[in-house]
């Protein structure tokens, strides 16, 4: 189980974690959903490892082999879109098999440069989604599609990270809802965890969307 303990964790003098607790169930999807510039981001970060925190302890999912989606695309500018997909190891087949589940599999010899915004993300997703691993950290994933692409991505992660332990970070109750066996709802400065409850107990995005506004 992911699981913080007292975790704090500041930039300078903001105190973006004070005394924090927080826990993530192993094999599950859980989404951590809040307004965007609260700390989600930092939240992931401490999660996956990529920070330390400055008190408390933070114990993180077992299963070695993290796959990543970040705000950013962090693609290589130098590899085409395929070879951003090979450069991590992810075979031919496979990398072939994830551009057309993205609906990239005529760009394939394309350089990131010459890609949409849209398509650098699904280039993204690809590459994480392909990659596979124990555990999942994606941080807003759909960022950046448009709403008949966000459908299709969404279905896609869904099927993937099915009984995998994984985090996502998301201000969008339509992703939350979409994506989730379990949500919680986190606000304030420093950021704090302010409803923790599985996703079939809200019977539509609707009901999920006003339980956000009414606690914030």
């Amino acid at each position: 189980m992911l699981k913080f303990e007292g975790v704090d964790f500041s930039y300078g003098d903001k105190a973006v974690l004070k005394n924090f607790d927080f826990a993530a169930e192993e094999n599950l999807a859980t989404c951590v959903l809040g307004p965007s510039g609260f700390g989600k981001t930092t939240l992931l970060s401490l999660a996956s490892g990529l920070l330390k925190p400055g008190a408390g302890t933070v114990t993180p999912f077992s299963g070695g082999r993290r796959s990543f989606v970040f705000q950013e695309d962090r693609l290589l500018p130098w590899l085409t879109a395929r070879e951003n997909l090979r450069a991590v190891g992810i075979d031919g087949a496979k990398a072939e098999e994830f551009l057309k589940k993205v609906g990239l599999g005529e760009a394939g010899e394309k350089y990131p440069d010459e890609l949409s915004g849209g398509m650098k993300r699904r280039l993204s997703i690809a590459r994480a989604l392909a990659f596979g691993g124990d555990v999942f950290f994606l941080d807003e994933p759909l960022q950046g599609l448009d709403v008949k692409t966000s459908g299709e991505i969404l279905s896609l992660i869904k099927s993937e990270i099915a009984g995998k332990s994984a985090l996502i970070i998301t201000h969008s109750p339509a992703e939350a809802f979409a994506l989730a066996d379990r949500i919680v709802l986190v606000g304030g400065s420093p950021l704090k965890v302010l409803s923790d409850f599985p996703r079939e107990s809200v019977k539509t995005e609707e009901k999920l969307k006003n339980k956000l506004q009414e606690l914030m």
